[in-house]
């Protein structure tokens, strides 16, 4: 990871709720909480920040991933990203529940 990225996850980790401000002006979160990052499928995934925004007319994952280069391949790995996160959440809702 270069060092500008690695400087903007450290900034997504410490002000989670300054970015959702900023990126999704309209939310009104109840609470923000740091996702799972790792995934395991064929390929490795690692995603800089992943927020579960839990809000009073629903709760969203908001998937960050900041680049200080032009990567020709990010749509193709943000699409596994995205899948990645769906079964992850697919699986975790058997066994999961926000806190209340």
């Amino acid at each position: 990871m270069s060092k500008p990225d690695l400087a903007i996850k450290r900034l997504l980790q410490r002000r989670a709720g300054d970015w959702l401000a900023y990126l999704v002006p309209e939310s009104k979160p109840q609470q923000i909480r740091p996702y799972q990052t790792e995934f395991s499928p064929k390929l490795s995934s690692r995603l800089d920040s992943v927020l579960e925004v839990e809000e009073a007319n629903g709760n969203y994952f908001l998937h960050i991933e900041p680049m200080a280069y032009r990567d020709t391949a990010l749509p193709v790995r943000m699409l596994r990203y995205r899948s990645d996160i769906w079964e992850t959440v697919i699986k975790d809702r058997k066994h999961h529940v926000f806190a209340g």
